[in-house]
């Protein structure tokens, strides 16, 4: 299929490794000028974006060649796993889930708008639909969501499509599940995933690659689902 994105500009935030750096890797395959971004890592762009002031930097950085695709692959717990923690610690949680892509989108999205035309694919979570993961996390993944639903509902008739991918476990090396010995990988499938394995980045990155073409025009606000219908 040619999903017709051929020589647009891409900007994936957060592809160092895994899900972000295979997106990249599709993307180029497509024919997409792809620019990359991670605190660390062979990346075009090295910059911790947990500040407004780094967000503004990127998007200076990158005024020349605006992006027409965005992938915001950002995320994650900050290892704070406690409910009861103070709403500046959430705060953290939020801002790296949500507040930076925010910050990128507001720079960039009125171009879009003017082009009539541009990509925005957030990289959500199944764990706010099942349950799991932890207070800080799972909520901000859950604002996310929102914030896809509603933003998009405003720009879509300009030509700009704001979606999100919601995978489920992921086999990443050096992460928890890829830990886990083959008697213990038996049991969490039996209790969570009927399919009887775990995803892998390349089947995240080609939904991903689909929802920056053409034939997205009419998922604006979707979240699609990538998780083998976990429990």
């Amino acid at each position: 299929m040619n999903l017709g994105i051929e020589g647009r500009t891409a900007l994936v935030v957060g592809a160092s490794k895994g899900i972000g750096q295979e997106i990249a890797r599709e993307l180029k395959a497509e024919g997409c000028k792809v620019f990359t971004i991670s605190r660390t890592g062979k990346t075009d762009f090295n910059m911790d974006l947990m500040s407004q002031e780094a967000t503004d930097l990127l998007a200076h950085a990158m005024s020349l060649t605006p992006p027409e695709i965005i992938v915001h692959v950002v995320g994650g717990s900050q290892g704070l796993t406690e409910t009861l923690l103070p709403s500046t610690d959430w705060a953290r949680v939020w801002r790296l889930n949500l507040g930076i892509a925010h910050d990128i989108n507001r720079h960039f999205i009125p171009v879009m708008q003017r082009n009539k035309w541009g990509r925005i694919i957030h990289i959500s979570s199944n764990a706010q639909r099942v349950g799991s993961g932890y207070g800080p996390y799972t909520s901000a993944k859950a604002a996310l969501d929102g914030y896809v639903k509603q933003v998009s509902r405003e720009f879509s008739k300009d030509g700009v499509i704001i979606t999100a991918v919601a995978p489920g476990i992921i086999y990443t090396p050096g992460r928890y599940y890829a830990s886990l010995d083959q008697k213990q990988k038996e049991e969490y499938f039996a209790k969570y995933l009927p399919i009887q394995r775990f995803g892998s980045a390349e089947e995240v990155a080609k939904v991903v690659a689909f929802l920056a073409s053409d034939h997205a025009a009419y998922m604006a606000g979707s979240i699609v689902q990538v998780d083998a219908g976990a429990r």
